[in-house]
C-alpha cells in the first residue's frame, strides 16, 4: 500500500513540473490566459474532450450503469452530439470573435452589465462545482487506497492551484494530454480484462442468460428510463458542453478556425468509444460478479462499484494508476476551469472596469492571484463537506443544476439570434432561475406535490429562456445598440486570420514527451510489486506503452516546431 501511495504522490510532482516549466517562459497576458494562440489542435480536442467528465463519471454513472446498464451507457453516448454540434455550429463562430473569456463577448451581444453578472455568477458557482467534484474524487480514492479523505483534498487542491497558477493555460493544456494518456492506460486495460473474463466464464451465451430482466432493454420505463428522459439529459449535455467556458476558451485559443473545428471534431470521435471503454466493465460486473461486488446495502453503496471492479480486475501494481487516473479526470476538469474564472474575472472585472490600464505584468499577477483564490475557496468547499456531512453536497448539486442552463442558454441563444434586447439574457436568466427555484420549494405552484421530473424541467426551462430572450426582440431598441449586434454578427461571417501571437511559448509536445516518459518509466517500476506472472508482464506493457508514446513525441517535437514557425511567417 506504501508503494500505490508514493505512485500518486510521484504523480502529483510531475503535474506540478509543468507549472513550474511554463512559468519561465509566460511574460504576457496572452501567453498566461491564451497560449498566444498556439495550442496545437489535438491537444485543444483532447483537452475539449478530458476536461468534461470527472470523478461523477466513474462514480455516479458508473453508479447508474451498474443498476440501469443500457440506459445509462446511452446516456453517456450525449458528450460525442454535443461536440460534433460544436464543430458544426459554435467552433467558427467562437473562434472568428477571438474573445479571451465568453463574458466579454456578452458585453458586445448585450450589455456591460451582462458581462459584469455573468462574469462573477460563473466565479461563485465554480466554487461549489469545483468543491463538489474534489470532494467526489477524493471519496473514491479514499475508498480504493484508503488514503486520509482531509489530507487527500488539501494535497490535490494545493498542486492544482500550483501548477494553473504557475503556468497559466498551457502548463492546464499539457497536463490534460498527459492525464488523458494515464487515463486511457488504466480504463482500456479493464474493459479487455472484462470482456475476455465474458468468455472465461461461460462465453456469450452464457452471460447473456444471465442479463437480469430488462438490464439491457431501452426504453425502460419501470425505473423511469424512457426516450424523452434520454432526449433530454443529451439536450443538457449540448448545452453544457457548447456553453462550457473551458471548452470555448480551448477553441479560442488555436491558431485558426480549422484548428477550432478539428479540436471539437477529435473530441467528438473520442466521446464515441468513451462510455462503453469507460463503463462497459460495470455492465459485465454487475452480469458476472454482482455477488462478489454487492454487499447488503450495495445501491447506496453504488459510488465504489467502479474501485471495486478495479481492485478486481487490474494488477496489484496497476490499482495506483487507477486511482491517479480518476483523480486526472477530476484536475482536468477543475484546472480549466479555475484558469478561465481566473481569466475571465482579470479580463472580465478588472482590466475592463477597475484597473483598464493594467500592464501585462499586473495581469499575470491578478490573474495567479485569481487562480489562488478559486482553487483554494474550492478547496475549503471539499473540505467543509467532508468534515460537516453530505448534505451541503446534495444542495449544491440542486443549486448548479439551478444555474445551468440560466447561465449558458443566454451564451449560446446569443450566436444564432439576431434581434433580442440588450436586457434578454439578464431577463431570461432571472426568469429560468425563478422557475427553477419555485419549482424545487414550493411545487405546490405548479399544482404538483413535488418537484418536476428532469425531463419536464428541462423542456420548460429552455421555452421560458428562449421565449423570454425572443420576446424582447419586439421591444424598442436604440440604434447604436442595434448596430453593435449588426457589428458582431458581420465579425462572426468573416474568416478569422491565423493568429500565432509572439511565439514565445515552446511547443507541449517538448515537455509532454520527459512527462509521459517519466511516468512510463514509474508504471514500469510498479512490476517489482508482488503479483502473478501475467499481471507483471500487463504492467510492464502498459508502462512500456507509455515510454514508447513519450520517445515518439520527443522525436515528432522538433518538426512540429519547424511547421509552427512556418505559419506564422
Amino acid at each position: 500500500m506504501t508503494l500505490l501511495w508514493g505512485v500518486i504522490a510521484v504523480y502529483m510532482l510531475i503535474v506540478m513540473s509543468a507549472g513550474v516549466y511554463y512559468s519561465r517562459f509566460v511574460k504576457t497576458a496572452d501567453a498566461y490566459f491564451r497560449a498566444e494562440n498556439s495550442v496545437p489542435w489535438w491537444a485543444a480536442g483532447i483537452a475539449i474532450y478530458k476536461a468534461n467528465f470527472t470523478a461523477y463519471t466513474f462514480v455516479a454513472i458508473a453508479s447508474l450503469v451498474y443498476v440501469d446498464g443500457l440506459s445509462g451507457l446511452l446516456l453517456e453516448t450525449g458528450p460525442a452530439f454535443a461536440f460534433l454540434i460544436a464543430a458544426v455550429v459554435f467552433a467558427n463562430r467562437w473562434r472568428r470573435l477571438d474573445i479571451t473569456s465568453p463574458p466579454e463577448y456578452l458585453e458586445a451581444r448585450f450589455n456591460p452589465a451582462t458581462r459584469r453578472v455573468f462574469s462573477l455568477l460563473g466565479i461563485a458557482t465554480t466554487f461549489l462545482a469545483s468543491g463538489m467534484r474534489l470532494y467526489a474524487v477524493c471519496k473514491l480514492v479514499e475508498a480504493i487506497l484508503g488514503l486520509p479523505l482531509v489530507w487527500t483534498i488539501c494535497v490535490a487542491g494545493s498542486v492544482m492551484v500550483i501548477y494553473t497558477m504557475l503556468g497559466g493555460l498551457s502548463a492546464v493544456v499539457v497536463t490534460d494530454v498527459l492525464q488523458f494518456l494515464i487515463l486511457f492506460l488504466a480504463v482500456i486495460p479493464m474493459f479487455f480484462s472484462s470482456v475476455a473474463r465474458v468468455f472465461q466464464e461461460g462465453g456469450l451465451g452464457h452471460f447473456i442468460a444471465l442479463l437480469p430482466p430488462g438490464y439491457a432493454v431501452f426504453p425502460h420505463p419501470e425505473h423511469g428510463r424512457t426516450l424523452g428522459w434520454l432526449l433530454a439529459f443529451w439536450f443538457s449535455y449540448l448545452l453544457d458542453y457548447n456553453g462550457d467556458w473551458g471548452v470555448i476558451q480551448m477553441m479560442c485559443s488555436t491558431p485558426s478556425e480549422k484548428d477550432s473545428r478539428k479540436a471539437a471534431f477529435m473530441a467528438m470521435v473520442l466521446g464515441i468509444p468513451h462510455a462503453f471503454l469507460l463503463l462497459g466493465p460495470c455492465f459485465i460486473a454487475r452480469v458476472l460478479w454482482s455477488k462478489e461486488l454487492a454487499d447488503p446495502n450495495v445501491m447506496a453503496q453504488a459510488e465504489t462499484v467502479y474501485g471495486r471492479i478495479a481492485l478486481k480486475l487490474l494488477p496489484v501494481g496497476m490499482i495506483g494508476v487507477v486511482a491517479a487516473a480518476m483523480l486526472a479526470a477530476t484536475m482536468s476538469t477543475l484546472t480549466v476551469a479555475w484558469n478561465v474564472r481566473a481569466t475571465s474575472f482579470v479580463n472580465d472585472i478588472y482590466a475592463r472596469f477597475l484597473r483598464p490600464r493594467a500592464a501585462d505584468a499586473e495581469k499575470i499577477l491578478v490573474g495567479r492571484l485569481a487562480v489562488l483564490v478559486i482553487g483554494g475557496t474550492a478547496t475549503s468547499v471539499a473540505l467543509y463537506i467532508a468534515l460537516r456531512s453530505a448534505g451541503l453536497f446534495s444542495l449544491a448539486q440542486g443549486l448548479i443544476g439551478f444555474v445551468v442552463i440560466p447561465l449558458i442558454l443566454p451564451l449560446l441563444a446569443g450566436l444564432l439570434i439576431k434581434r433580442m434586447h440588450p436586457w434578454a439574457a439578464l431577463a431570461a436568466f432571472a426568469a429560468c432561475l425563478l422557475f427553477a427555484v419555485t419549482n424545487e420549494w414550493t411545487p405546490g405552484l405548479y399544482g404538483r406535490s413535488a418537484p418536476m421530473p428532469f425531463e419536464l424541467q428541462i423542456v420548460i426551462s429552455v421555452l421560458l429562456g428562449t421565449g423570454v430572450m425572443i420576446g424582447s426582440g419586439w421591444l424598442p431598441r436604440s440604434r447604436e445598440y442595434s448596430q453593435q449586434v449588426q457589428r458582431l454578427f458581420e465579425k462572426m461571417a468573416r474568416p478569422a486570420p491565423l493568429r500565432h501571437g509572439d511565439l514565445t511559448l515552446p511547443a507541449p509536445l517538448g515537455i509532454l514527451s520527459v512527462l509521459t516518459g517519466t511516468v512510463g518509466v514509474m508504471v514500469m517500476l510498479l512490476a517489482i510489486t508482488p503479483q502473478s506472472a501475467t499481471d507483471r508482464v500487463l504492467t510492464l506493457a502498459e508502462g512500456a506503452a507509455l515510454a514508447v508514446v513519450g520517445l515518439v513525441m520527443h522525436r515528432a517535437r522538433r518538426r512540429f516546431e519547424a511547421a509552427k514557425v512556418t505559419q506564422a511567417e
